[in-house]
């Protein structure tokens, strides 16, 4: 249905469906973090601003072509989910979500307002989407916008992510995350390490979410805290 809409449907629906498949990729690292480890995190939003941040400085930056940039950006994201994985070592239910609470708020105050890193309040623009000569650019001159191409784009990377998440959900490492979030001390006491579950289920969270805010940074073109 996605496809079809994008290849015949109107600016405002091809929006709508590229806002609805990055929407689904972000949802995802719910379903990982709160789904599968019960870990509640409130710092989705955050892990996807540092992508969009981090692409921005990676490919205007740096000069990482596409599609490379957007899998480091998200990359970062997952290191930061790491850090943010710390409390979730000792705390878990309310406790973990304020703790996450707070540390998307200090990320947002401290690294969102730091000018080399966010472009300061007017943001930076992302460099256009090449591939093999195929232009992955959202952007286009009227009723062109959002460009037919990066919609398919993001509508594949909606596939993929769903596709590896039903893999996951067959294997062991799903299997030994819903152990941890059943219970951890029997988890821990049928061999399972409730620490590396835990630092891999955030890890894995941010990742999709920093994926998800790479897709929306292209999306909107330039990056910026107001957007």
């Amino acid at each position: 249905a996605g496809t079809v809409a994008m290849a015949v449907g109107a600016s405002n629906v091809r929006s709508a469906v590229i806002v609805s498949a990055i929407a689904t990729i972000t949802a995802m690292s719910v379903v990982v973090s709160t789904g599968y480890v019960g870990q509640i995190s409130l710092a989705t939003a955050a892990f996807a601003g540092v992508s969009a941040f981090s692409l921005v400085k990676l490919t205007a930056g740096w000069g990482i072509p596409f599609p490379i940039a957007p899998l480091l950006a998200a990359g970062v994201s997952a290191m930061m989910g790491l850090l943010f994985a710390l409390p979730a070592l000792r705390v878990r239910g309310l406790t973990l979500a304020m703790a996450t609470l707070a540390a998307a708020l200090a990320v947002e105050q401290l690294l969102f307002r730091w000018p080399w890193f966010s472009g300061g309040v007017e943001g930076a623009r992302l460099p256009p989407a090449r591939l093999f000569g195929i232009d992955f650019d959202a952007n286009a001159l009227g009723s062109a916008r959002p460009r037919r191409t990066f919609g398919f784009m993001v509508l594949l990377a909606a596939v993929a992510v769903m596709v590896a998440m039903v893999n996951l959900a067959r294997g062991s490492t799903a299997q030994r995350w819903l152990a941890v979030r059943a219970n951890e001390r029997a988890a821990a006491a049928a061999g399972i390490s409730v620490t590396r579950a835990k630092l891999g289920a955030f890890a894995t969270s941010a990742f999709l979410a920093g994926l998800g805010g790479a897709l929306t940074a292209y999306s909107l073109a330039t990056v910026s805290t107001r957007s």
